[in-house]
């Protein structure tokens, strides 16, 4: 018989989103029993914009609509404490959301301009993001708008040498931080970790960032070890159009 004592999960995902794919590991890695559901369907999207958001990741527990990845894991952190992702240890815990805050707001925006505005990526990201005559229109609105967004954030004023050579210091430290080591922290996975596979997993949907990870076998050994954490299938390779096997689980309804 279901545990009824479990709350009510329903999970508006996006798959090739870098913090669906966090949200989403957590979810999995927690043996959580969700609910996906395709947040550009039309009602769904009016559902997320009558409860103040029209972004996702976002996670309804109970009725009570949860967004921003980052509170989402903090909220499902609470709800699973048999599988937290926060560290307990106030120095690690801090370490844990800097880490995550690197991912989210630096390494991010390397991924937006690698997948969404080189032109080496226009047909992948049509095909995958979208396809038809109203996906057409749809991209190019996105399109101007994440250019907006990526040269506020300063990237997109940086010429291709420069964000290619922020690319290698990003992949430099993110090899230096697992220093032979499991996981970023320890032995095992915490939030920080989900958010840089997220990261890794976007960079690799793009011809530049998928070259880049391809010399990083530690990298690809990294993101196994997430994969195999949260019950997924192991990807070994990166390869253009994003890494090899299933969109990280996203359909599935529920695990």
């Amino acid at each position: 018989m279901p545990d009824t004592n479990l709350p009510s999960l329903v999970y508006y995902d996006f798959p090739t989103s870098p913090f669906c794919a966090k949200v989403r590991s957590v979810l999995m890695y927690q043996r959580a029993e969700f609910t996906t559901v395709n947040a550009l369907a039309p009602r769904r999207w009016l559902a997320l914009r009558r409860h103040g958001t029209g972004k996702v990741p976002a996670l309804e527990i109970d009725g009570r609509m949860v967004v921003d990845s980052t509170d989402i894991c903090h909220a499902l952190d609470a709800l699973f404490p048999q599988r937290p992702v926060i560290p307990p240890d106030p120095r690690e815990r801090a370490l844990c959301h800097a880490i995550e805050e690197w991912c989210d707001e630096s390494l991010y925006f390397i991924g937006l301009r690698h997948v969404w505005l080189d032109p080496a990526n226009t047909k992948m990201v049509r095909r995958r993001f979208a396809p038809g005559p109203v996906g057409w229109l749809a991209w190019r609105g996105y399109r101007r708008l994440i250019c907006t967004q990526v040269r506020g954030q300063g990237t997109g004023r940086k010429s291709d040498a420069h964000i290619e050579a922020d690319l290698r210091r990003h992949l430099d430290a993110a090899e230096a931080l697992l220093d032979s080591r499991d996981f970023l922290l320890s032995d095992r996975p915490w939030l920080c970790d989900f958010a840089l596979f997220g990261q890794l997993r976007f960079i690799g949907f793009a011809a530049a960032g998928a070259a880049a990870l391809a010399l990083r076998p530690a990298l690809s050994a990294y993101s196994g070890r997430v994969r195999q954490a949260c019950g997924l299938p192991v990807a070994t390779t990166h390869t253009h159009g994003g890494p090899s096997g299933t969109a990280d689980g996203s359909n599935r309804g529920a695990r």
